[in-house]
């Protein structure tokens, strides 16, 4: 797990994330459909938090380099929607694979609350 601390973007997944959304890479309709699996793999599940996070972030305090014109498609009353259900998926703790990583780590509790301040 490329994981330094709990936070929505402290991991490999969303670092990854941040710079697709910088240069312009990421797509959101192509992410979704990657994610149609279930349960969500552990760098999915790190995006879609993230992702989650970003929607509830303050344009003024988003990350360097990312803008609201970045985040357009994920702001929909849909992609909040979308992103809810995929968030809730990964507090699962008898299906999700990242869940079951932070199980063993001593900080479930800190990461689970982490995790729903994500909730869009």
């Amino acid at each position: 797990m490329g994981t330094w601390d709990v936070g929505p973007f402290d991991n490999h997944a969303a670092c990854e994330l941040l710079a697709e959304l910088r240069d312009g890479t990421f797509d959101f309709e192509h992410f979704k459909r990657s994610c149609a699996d279930s349960p969500l793999d552990v760098d999915e599940a790190e995006k879609v938090i993230a992702l989650g996070a970003l929607v509830n972030t303050p344009q003024d305090r988003l990350p360097n380099g990312v803008s609201a014109k970045e985040l357009k498609s994920i702001c929909t009353p849909q992609s909040r929607a979308w992103l809810r259900k995929k968030i809730n998926s990964t507090l699962e703790p008898e299906s999700s694979p990242v869940y079951a990583l932070w199980e063993t780590t001593g900080e479930l509790e800190i990461w689970v609350q982490s995790v729903r301040a994500s909730l869009p």
